[in-house]
């Protein structure tokens, strides 16, 4: 956590500074997926963006952003989240990138031969939620009560979880592309509307995951029985299925960035 009107960053590649920014900020890449450190995100550079760690310790001179004292106001994500870092790239390492497309392998979310079975949630069935402010596992889902309205990507044992409330079928697509599977989900379901849902699936070969290298594996030996596949729980719970497809993808290309100067 960063003091109000600072980014203290410890022990961070520039490669991992991009993709945070680029993965946190205001302008996504179109189709992009993988979580906050996505290897195919970002390419190109020299071999020292990727391996040379670095401690930084900014400060905002924007008042707005140094007179917040909560880390998750709109003023204070600027700083941590996108432009400000970008900025601070820009100027101290003479970052300069650009923004590709490609077309590449996805999955397509679609209504199953079974037909769709979720029917939409009743209006306040779910308390909204502020994006950017902290959220707690315990307090996400509690029992009895009113759900937050969001998409939450977990396991337990060998298997993985999402619990939604209150959400559409795009932010499904997202979660599964986002970690879950082993590339983009794009929904095309043409479905509208509002969903809450529960699915427990098997980590395996139709849900691999994608962590960040090094990271070790979340799926740990338990007495958790493993559960259906995610095809199946897809098609029995919610009626739908992912199909292979191909789609554009966008990309960060780094085009020149140097060392920076001794403070």
């Amino acid at each position: 956590m960063s003091p109000p009107g600072e980014l203290f960053v410890n022990c961070m590649s520039v490669w991992e500074l991009i993709n945070h920014y680029v993965s946190t900020g205001p302008e996504p890449l179109l189709n992009d997926s993988g979580g906050p450190f996505e290897k195919l995100r970002i390419r190109g550079g020299p071999d020292w963006i990727y391996s040379d760690l670095y401690t930084i310790d900014a400060k905002s001179s924007d008042p707005a952003v140094a007179g917040s004292a909560d880390p998750n106001s709109p003023a204070a994500r600027r700083m941590l989240n996108g432009p400000m870092l970008q900025t601070l790239l820009e100027n101290r390492f003479q970052l300069k990138t650009r923004r590709e497309v490609e077309q590449t392998a996805m999955f397509s979310l679609i209504v199953a031969n079974s037909g769709f079975k979720l029917q939409p949630m009743e209006q306040g069935g779910c308390i909204p939620h502020e994006p950017g402010t902290p959220l707690r596992v315990a307090n996400m889902f509690p029992p009895g009560q009113k759900p937050l309205c969001i998409t939450h990507t977990g396991w337990e044992g060998p298997n993985w979880t999402i619990d939604a409330a209150g959400q559409g079928l795009a932010n499904l697509a997202g979660a599964l592309g986002g970690i879950v599977t082993d590339r983009p989900v794009l929904d095309k379901t043409g479905i509208k509307g509002l969903f809450s849902f529960h699915l427990v699936f098997a980590h395996d070969q139709n849900a691999p995951g994608r962590f960040p290298p090094g990271l070790p594996s979340p799926f740990l030996p338990s007495d958790v029985s493993a559960a259906p596949t995610l095809p199946t729980v897809l098609e029995q719970q919610l009626g739908l299925t992912l199909v292979p497809d191909t789609g554009p993808r966008e990309y960060i290309v780094i085009d020149s960035v140097a060392r920076p100067l001794e403070n």
